[in-house]
Formats: structure tokens, C-alpha cells, sequence
């Protein structure tokens, strides 16, 4: 099994970079407009993604079950929940951070459910009634290397490009609760993981927490080897990322301004039911545009 590995291993490299490089090459430039569809914003100054309110993740809510499938996608994350009943619901409320793919990233999560009883296979969903006030500032080695502040149900930040160990992040989190009832709710289900009173404060209805080393116990699915063999691929990721990619992203999307190179837009790698379908006939065809249309989809690509 290992000799065959490390006979695959390197044609799956060599395949990556060579259809990195026709990418680059044919197109020049890299528009990530196309994540909008995937319920993330992009902001390019800072090769950062932002959850937005309304990610298509919404409709499928939350269970553990995700935390377990997940080292089996190549997120290696460290995973804290605190469940507590408040206002005749049960409540979840998750923290993450560590490696997803070629992305070094944090979330909090806010969800609820009104089943009486809850364990490890019940689904939590969120509701815009219920967004709560909260910040997160992700830190390396002890170095900031993201902030974000909303009001939202499912707050996330993620740095593009950038590989770590999940033991080498931590994060600084505050949430604003709904009232003090609310807050004691949760505060008494979390003092239960036993973290020590100088790793959190409470200010009149916010918390704030340094999350550093989980006291959750890791899913099954996240054993020694399985986050060896994923970060060993999600090291090497990063690498081909910044190597062949991270100098030819747009910088604004599509750029009408620019006419001497192409642009791809990542929606064109999206799946089909995550696409915003548009009709032809509405389409306007500019001069300086070729529309290349993919089942009942459409793409903008500037001509060189």
C-alpha cells in the first residue's frame, strides 16, 4: 500500500500543476466573484473569505455527524460545542478552527432545535431571528492573521494560501447574547468543560473566550494517521497554491478597464444547483466580451 502510494503520489502532483499552469496560462487572471454562490465573500486585499447571512449552508443546518465526516475532506479542526436549553429550545453553539484544505480558518456557529431531546444525530438550524452579535480574531503562533466582527448565525473567516496546525491557532471570541437569561444558559453549560477563569470574561450580556485547546474530545474519525496523511496533502496544496496561483487573482472581479487578458471566473467551477441560472435572452452581449453559456448558465470572459 505505501509503495503504491508513493508511486501515485507524485503523477497526481505533476497532473495538479500541469492543470494549474493551462489555467494560468489561457486565462491570465482569476476572478473569485464566483464564491459569492457558495456563501462566501472574498476580499482580496487580504486573500480572506467571509460567511455571509445567507449561504446556501443555512438550509442544511448542523449535526455532529458534519464534525466527523470532516477530517475525511481534509478539515483538520479542532471543534468546541456547548449545548444549553434557553426559551424552550435546545441550543448549540460551536467553535472551529484549524486547516480546511488550502485554508487556514475560524467559525462560531448559532443554532437551536425545538426537539425536546437532542444527542449526537439531531439537526440544529439557524434562523435570522436569532443572529447574535459576535467577533472573531484568529491568531498563528500568538500573530493576528484575521479579524471579523457581524451579527450573524454562522460567522467564519478564512485566510486563503496559508497552511497550520490547528494546535498553532487560536482565536479570540465574544458574543453579545439576547439577555442575561440567555447568557446564564450558556454560561452554565460552559463552565462545564472546565476552562479556567482566566481564559474568559462576562461583561453585562458578552462573553468572550480565548479557544485555544479544546476540551471536547476529538471525533473518532481524527486519529493520528488520517491528520497526518490530510495535512501532508494540505501542506502540499498550499504550496502549488501560492506557487502557481496566488499572483494572478483579480483584484476586483472583472475588470471592464482591462484588455489585455482573460479572466476566469471560479463559478465556472461551481456546481450547477449552487449557480444563480440566467436567461439568455437577457443577456447583453458587450464588445468587448465573449459569453460562454454551460447548461442554463452563464459566464462573462473578457477578450485578450
Amino acid at each position: 500500500m505505501i509503495i503504491l502510494f508513493l508511486i501515485i503520489a507524485p503523477v497526481i502532483c505533476i497532473l495538479i500543476k500541469s492543470i494549474l499552469y493551462v489555467i494560468v496560462k489561457k486565462y491570465g487572471k482569476i476572478s473569485y466573484d464566483g464564491f459569492s454562490a457558495m456563501g462566501f465573500i472574498y476580499d482580496s486585499k487580504n486573500d480572506l473569505f467571509y460567511s455571509t447571512k445567507n449561504a446556501w449552508q443555512k438550509n442544511f443546518g448542523y449535526t455532529h455527524m458534519y464534525d466527523v465526516w470532516a477530517p475525511l475532506f481534509r478539515m483538520i479542526i479542532d471543534t468546541e460545542p456547548v449545548r444549553f436549553n434557553y426559551d424552550n429550545k435546545n441550543w448549540l453553539i460551536t467553535f472551529w478552527k484549524g486547516q480546511y484544505g488550502i485554508v487556514t480558518g475560524a467559525e462560531v456557529g448559532i443554532y437551536s432545535t425545538k426537539d425536546k431531546k437532542v444527542n449526537k444525530k439531531t439537526v440544529y438550524f439557524p434562523s435570522c431571528e436569532e443572529m447574535l452579535d459576535i467577533s472573531i480574531t484568529l491568531y498563528k503562533n500568538d500573530k493576528v492573521i484575521a479579524k471579523v466582527k457581524d451579527k450573524h448565525w454562522w460567522l467564519a473567516i478564512f485566510k486563503l494560501g496559508m497552511f497550520s496546525k490547528p494546535k498553532e491557532l487560536s482565536m479570540d471570541v465574544s458574543i453579545t447574547f439576547k439577555d442575561e437569561k440567555m447568557l446564564e444558559a450558556f454560561f452554565k453549560s460552559f463552565k462545564k468543560l472546565r476552562y479556567k477563569n482566566k481564559d474568559y470574561t462576562v461583561i453585562n450580556n458578552t462573553f468572550s473566550f480565548r479557544f485555544k485547546k479544546p476540551k471536547t474530545r476529538k471525533v473518532w474519525t481524527r486519529t493520528w494517521l488520517v491528520s497526518s496523511i490530510n495535512q501532508h496533502f494540505n501542506k502540499k496544496n498550499v504550496e502549488l497554491y501560492n506557487e502557481y496561483l496566488a499572483n494572478f487573482i483579480d483584484d476586483n472581479g472583472i475588470d471592464d478597464t482591462k484588455t489585455d487578458s482573460k479572466i476566469i471566473e471560479v463559478s465556472k467551477f461551481i456546481p450547477d444547483i449552487l449557480k444563480n441560472p440566467i436567461e439568455k435572452s437577457k443577456v447583453e452581449l458587450r464588445k468587448d466580451e465573449d459569453i460562454i453559456f454551460l447548461d442554463s448558465s452563464v459566464y462573462r470572459v473578457k477578450k485578450g
